[in-house]
């Protein structure tokens, strides 16, 4: 393992590139540090990173859940009233239709059997 050091004598307005020196590491102690510092830094930024995601929210109240589900729940309600008036409505006009049919045969079976003849036979074909 490597690490880059700037030399000493360096000037900050000389832009010309100079060779950073190596200074090697021998394994063992040196080596366990770096491995244990890079794994310190990479744990603190992961728990940074999932800090971010997993905060609670503090400023929002658990009760606008309930709310919510209460104005579905009234909705609901409301959607059931309007079916239901719209079935009321539609068995009130099939009633009004089939009364004003059966009064408009009524009068014709009275004529004809006050005429006296018999009532013509219907056939159907299936």
């Amino acid at each position: 393992m490597t690490k880059s050091k700037q030399p000493l004598n360096a000037s900050l307005s000389s832009g010309s590139k100079e060779k950073k020196a190596k200074i090697f590491y021998e394994h063992g102690t040196d080596a366990l540090g770096l491995a244990l510092s890079i794994a310190k830094m990479q744990e603190d930024k992961a728990s940074r990173k999932a800090g971010k995601h997993h905060q609670p929210q503090a400023g929002k109240p658990r009760s606008k859940r309930k709310e919510t589900g209460d104005k579905k729940k009234r909705l609901d309600e409301t959607k059931a009233v309007i079916a239901k008036q719209r079935a009321q409505s539609k068995k009130g006009k099939a009633r009004s239709r089939k009364e004003s049919k059966n009064q408009l045969r009524h009068p014709a079976d009275s004529i004809a059997n006050v005429q006296g003849s018999a009532p013509r036979k219907r056939v159907s074909f299936a």
